[in-house]
């Protein structure tokens, strides 16, 4: 019996540090990260939103709950996460974000809380919801991957502009990547409605 419980809530303990686990990595790798532009933007944080998903996933429903009063239909933590990542993109951000300690320390703290916001209501959000805000988030991001890449001129002041290049490529390839995820979501709900609508029709026939 002292194994059996010893397994469980080991397990249940790993299980719980793995997003602290994993955001002390992205803290230790912080200045590697942060020296290139494409790894500031197409990794630390793309990362630092997945760690904040995992989060979510590893609170489970209790903190949905807590949060449902204000959070309707998934709208208001998705709208938060929207905004979040959509100011890391600003170049000025970024540049306070590398030169100035507090704006870094808002940086993971808004990242995180987006990813852990978006992951709480994702799944629990009707389809309308989810394809407005992962159409919105496809073309901004994807646009504003295009400015980085064609910029003429060099957009932060601690990168050189011919990372700028890279950088909005990484941002692209996200895109790409963020719909291939959610797609076959998306062709299994249609197909479960089709399915429905089929039975429907075949019992009022009956």
């Amino acid at each position: 019996m002292y194994w059996i419980k010893r397994k469980i809530f080991g397990e249940r303990i790993s299980h719980w540090a793995a997003p602290g686990i994993l955001l002390a990595i992205l803290a230790f790798l912080q200045p590697w990260l942060e020296a290139s532009m494409t790894r500031h933007m197409g990794l630390e944080l793309p990362l630092l939103f997945i760690v904040g998903w995992f989060a979510a996933r590893v609170a489970g429903a209790c903190l949905f709950q807590a949060l449902a009063p204000w959070n309707a239909a998934g709208v208001p933590a998705l709208t938060f996460s929207m905004i979040a990542v959509s100011v890391w993109m600003v170049p000025s951000a970024l540049d306070y974000a590398v030169l100035l300690p507090g704006v870094a320390l808002a940086k993971v703290i808004s990242m995180v809380l987006a990813g852990m916001l978006a992951g709480l209501s994702w799944h629990r959000t009707n389809i309308i919801v989810q394809t407005f805000f992962i159409m919105n988030w496809f073309w901004m991001t994807f646009v504003v991957g295009m400015l980085y890449r064609e910029a003429p001129q060099q957009l932060c002041s601690v990168y050189l502009a011919d990372e700028q290049a890279d950088a909005g490529l990484a941002m692209m390839g996200w895109t790409v990547i963020g719909l291939l995820l959610w797609a076959p979501g998306v062709i299994r709900k249609l197909r479960q409605w089709d399915s429905e609508e089929s039975h429907f029709e075949s019992a009022r026939l009956l």
